[in-house]
């Protein structure tokens, strides 16, 4: 009995960690899913991102190993445990979702500034990447994971030709957003200058030298 008792208890505390597991891969990718980001999708999410809780916290996150990781200490803080409601893919709770407004990256190398459910809406449904896209779960799907991080410093150039070097995510949304609230009603997007450097998910530093290059390098991230 002891040994049947031991079995049991190990059954569960490994049923346990499966399912925070799937409950930080699964959030992930449904917020991913929200706006066709990360490597199944077509455009990559700029950090810092805010996101809330089932609960209705918020909390900043400044890449997806902080993204996971505040997924995971949420999960854990809230003792959500298997068989309490939540089925064992943590399917019977809320996850978290993205608050606007949020920026992501398109292959062009265009900074796109999303502020509304609609604007929202709108860009996931011009992301058609294939049967391997967001939320499909297909061939070349790698959920949860972005194609590259951007390196710092970078130059980012404004439809007037003007110019503004950025050291960090932070400078880079104040820039948009200042150029934004300064030209009202134009919705354009600022724009890398080339070459810029990025960072792959498996840490190797890539130098890009233009859109053609950065189009290529989702591709081959897509799989």
């Amino acid at each position: 009995m002891l040994a049947l008792a031991g079995f049991f208890t190990s059954c569960q505390q490994e049923d346990g960690v499966t399912s925070v597991d799937n409950f930080v891969l699964q959030s992930t990718i449904g917020m991913e899913d929200q706006c066709g980001a990360g490597a199944a999708g077509c455009y990559e999410l700029v950090f810092p991102i805010t996101i809330q809780f089932a609960d209705s916290t918020t909390t900043v996150v400044g890449s997806y190993d902080e993204l996971r990781q505040a997924i995971r200490d949420w999960f854990v803080a809230n003792g959500v445990r298997p068989g309490h409601g939540m089925g064992h893919h943590g399917g019977g709770i809320n996850k978290p979702t993205l608050v606007l407004p949020i920026q992501v990256i398109n292959d062009a190398g265009e900074i796109i500034t999303v502020e509304t459910l609609a604007e929202l809406r709108e860009l996931r449904e011009l992301c058609h990447p294939g049967q391997g896209g967001p939320g499909n779960g297909g061939p070349g799907h790698h959920g949860g994971e972005p194609c590259f991080t951007l390196n710092f410093p970078l130059t980012v150039s404004f439809p007037d030709s003007s110019q503004v070097v950025v050291n960090s995510n932070e400078e880079l949304h104040e820039a948009a957003h200042t150029w934004n609230v300064n030209n009202p009603g134009q919705h354009a997007r600022p724009e890398f200058v080339f070459p810029i450097t990025v960072t792959l998910s498996d840490g190797t530093q890539v130098v890009v030298n233009s859109r053609e290059e950065l189009r290529a390098l989702k591709e081959d991230c897509r799989g």
